[in-house]
């Protein structure tokens, strides 16, 4: 554009034509590259006629490439989106890590906690083919696909785990092999090693894997068939319990709730806590979950600062460390506490939602 306003500029100078200062020049150039041609300003000498045949043609040229440039970038990175193979900018996102015959259960069950849509992103390395089915009837609920090894540390950057607020790991046979308590272990504990304070969940098969999936630092342990046979005999022993426990697991029934405690009812009893949730919108309160945050250094420290504390928040500090390891937060249920429980100010409620 600019070396075509001044070869028109210097080729119409002097002349009789309407380009006579580089402003119009640039204007004429701008045009006639894009194939607009207004004809408020037109060459009249031989050499500025060719010059605007040449600012036709290698406007087309010019426009095309760039135009080509552009598309070829915008279908790369959703080629990478698909493949998973991109690097994710979401915050406050869960990773589901791994994949088995009942992770879209989960998936479903997560959405549905979050009113239809949240930014879950999959962590796995199931082929591309099934992947994409997958998202195809979960992206628009906030699906997203990260291809590759949870396991490996540069696939959870890919991921952003560093800004991920909670992780499922599930018993894995995406990889073509059976499930492992093994291998769920070591993904916990290169989750926990990345980022130390991810709210994570673990699956396992066998329930002498739990303790070692603590030890990995894994905050709660989920025993894959666990109520299994409590179902089974349950349907014999007592008719009606399990048509009541299901609907209360299942997303697609009057699933339970968390419910956080207002403000007034802290350091009130339970019954009155309850009682007032029943008569507002027909919640009917079952339980009572603490979630009791660590104890920090400062918890610890003296109130007045020595050289000695100051050399140990030093170290922490150094560490990336806020919370001591074996002084970290929990969480504890209380279910049917009595009614003259006192409130805490870190509980929450749980318990079913009335009637709509």
């Amino acid at each position: 554009v600019a070396v075509g306003a001044l070869l028109g500029l210097v080729a119409e100078t002097g002349g009789r034509g309407t380009i006579q200062g580089f402003g119009y020049a640039l204007w004429y150039a701008v045009v006639t590259m894009t194939s607009v041609g207004y004809g408020d300003y037109t060459p009249v000498s031989v050499g500025g006629r060719l010059l605007g045949a040449a600012l036709m043609l290698g406007g087309v040229v010019v426009l095309s490439v760039f135009t080509a440039a552009i598309a070829s970038a915008l279908v790369a990175q959703r080629i990478k989106e698909e493949r998973g193979m991109d690097t994710l900018k979401l915050r406050d996102h869960l990773l589901l890590c791994g994949w088995n015959a009942y992770a879209e259960r989960v998936l479903d069950a997560l959405f549905a906690a979050h009113g239809g849509r949240a930014d879950v992103v999959l962590v796995n390395e199931l082929p591309e083919d099934v992947m994409s089915e997958i998202l195809a009837r979960h992206r628009e609920r906030g699906a997203a696909y990260i291809r590759g090894d949870p396991a490996a540390e540069r696939v959870l950057e890919r991921a952003n785990i560093a800004q991920a607020r909670a992780a499922i790991v599930l018993a894995d046979t995406a990889r073509g092999t059976p499930a492992s308590d093994d291998r769920t272990t070591l993904v916990t504990l290169v989750l926990k090693s990345v980022k130390p304070d991810l709210r994570l969940t673990a699956e396992v098969l066998e329930l002498k894997s739990e303790t070692h999936l603590r030890r990995a630092g894994a905050d709660d342990v989920v025993i894959s068939g666990e109520f299994r046979g409590f179902l089974l005999a349950a349907a014999v022993v007592a008719p009606g319990v399990s048509q009541v426990v299901r609907p209360l697991l299942s997303p697609s029934g009057g699933e339970l709730r968390r419910l956080d405690v207002p403000r007034e009812f802290v350091g009130r009893s339970y019954g009155e806590l309850a009682a007032s949730l029943r008569r507002r919108d027909g919640f009917l309160a079952i339980a009572v979950v603490s979630e009791t945050p660590g104890l920090t250094l400062d918890d610890l420290l003296g109130d007045d600062p020595s050289l000695v504390d100051h050399f140990i928040k030093e170290q922490f500090s150094d560490a990336g460390r806020e919370y001591l390891s074996f002084e970290s937060g929990g969480t504890r249920a209380l279910v049917n506490p009595p009614d003259a429980y006192e409130i805490g100010p870190h509980d929450k409620v749980v318990g079913i939602p009335g009637p709509a």
